[in-house]
């Protein structure tokens, strides 16, 4: 399972964390990557009292890469509240996830969108991914870990054959 995140001041970050136990919970195994910032020195200046965290995010984390897509059975989302699917940190990211669908190269692989407190964040998310093919498991107002369980358990199904609940 691959857990994505773009994370600014450490909160997202923790949502993702949680999501990426449940799966561990689930049985999966996780790879977790965060986006990186367009403009890192930048980022740094807009969140001063956020510098040490970003830092350390910058050290520990490495961006998605198309192989990370491919190897992974489920793929779970999380973005900081105020983004879109449209958002420029994620517009890579997710024509990455357009094109391999399009070659059929996600076939079978299911998606979710971890709940950060804004309704609109998640429903641009989880709409784009169903517009790319992904089989989208509603996070149902579940706590970021419950849903990373759930998405492992909805991976391990043969989705032809029992629709996600």
């Amino acid at each position: 399972m691959l857990v994505t995140f773009y994370s600014r001041t450490g909160s997202t970050e923790k949502l993702a964390l949680a999501a990426a136990v449940g799966a561990v919970q689930g049985r999966a195994l996780i790879r977790l990557r965060r986006l990186p910032d367009l403009d890192a020195p930048r980022t740094l200046e807009e969140f001063p009292d956020h510098r040490e965290t970003l830092q350390r995010m910058h050290r520990e984390y490495v961006a998605p890469a198309e192989a990370d897509i491919l190897r992974a059975d489920a793929l779970i989302l999380a973005a900081p509240p105020g983004f879109s699917a449209s958002s420029a940190e994620w517009a890579g990211y997710l024509d990455m996830l357009g094109r391999l669908a399009s070659s059929g190269a996600l076939t079978g692989k299911v998606a979710a969108v971890v709940e950060t407190g804004d309704e609109s964040t998640l429903r641009s998310f989880s709409a784009r991914l169903s517009e790319i093919g992904l089989a989208v498991v509603p996070s149902a107002s579940l706590d970021a870990r419950a849903l990373g369980y759930k998405v492992a358990a909805a991976a391990g199904k043969d989705q032809k054959a029992s629709p996600i609940d």
